[in-house]
């Protein structure tokens, strides 16, 4: 991914413009810093998650009301989200 201009922050992080490199799709890239996070869920594999990423890997797939999480990444300090940008 290619991260591009800043779209929009708010109190729990910031969501960035960006390119999947693969096909030049575009998505977006919502970074979310751990301390910010307040509420946690469980993945299907046992493992744990901010609650946001535990909810929409539930309702992201078949929903086409809802935007599609693609991927996420754990970093030392923070979460990204990989979004769909239609």
């Amino acid at each position: 991914y290619r991260v591009g201009s800043l779209l929009g922050r708010g109190g729990f992080g910031s969501v960035c413009s960006g390119t999947r490199l693969s096909d030049g799709g575009p998505v977006a890239i919502k970074r979310v810093p751990r301390d910010r996070i307040r509420h946690w869920g469980e993945l299907p594999d046992g493992s744990s998650a901010p609650l946001e990423i535990v909810l929409l890997a539930k309702v992201s797939r078949g929903c086409a009301a809802v935007i599609q999480l693609l991927e996420w990444l754990e970093l030392p300090d923070s979460f990204l989200l990989v979004l769909e940008r239609p």
